[in-house]
């Protein structure tokens, strides 16, 4: 099965998730995480979002989605660039850029 067929699969289930109807509110806090420069700062953005997608019944699918879309925001609790889980972000600084 292609990825394009898996990420339409997955598509028809975001209805069915905690998160329907805060589009509205789930961008304002995509925007303020990918804005935000401090790793506290991004761990707190996460809160809201990951509180809604506990115990989500499509949690899976909402990150598999991010994954098979390339998805840049908040999906299944976490944070995704790209489709992939935004570790890059949540790095510290080499010695070197600290100095």
């Amino acid at each position: 099965m292609s990825r394009e067929v898996l990420a339409r699969d997955a598509a028809w289930s975001l209805a069915d998730g905690n998160c329907k109807g805060m589009a509205a509110e789930w961008g304002a806090w995509e925007r303020t995480y990918l804005a935000a420069d401090a790793i506290d700062d991004r761990a707190r953005t996460l809160l809201a979002p990951s509180a809604i997608c506990a115990g989500c019944p499509i949690i899976t699918e909402c990150a598999d989605l991010a994954v098979l879309s390339g998805y840049t925001g908040i999906a299944g609790g976490r944070a995704y660039r790209n489709g992939r889980p935004d570790t890059y972000r949540l790095r510290r600084p080499s010695r070197e850029q600290s100095a």
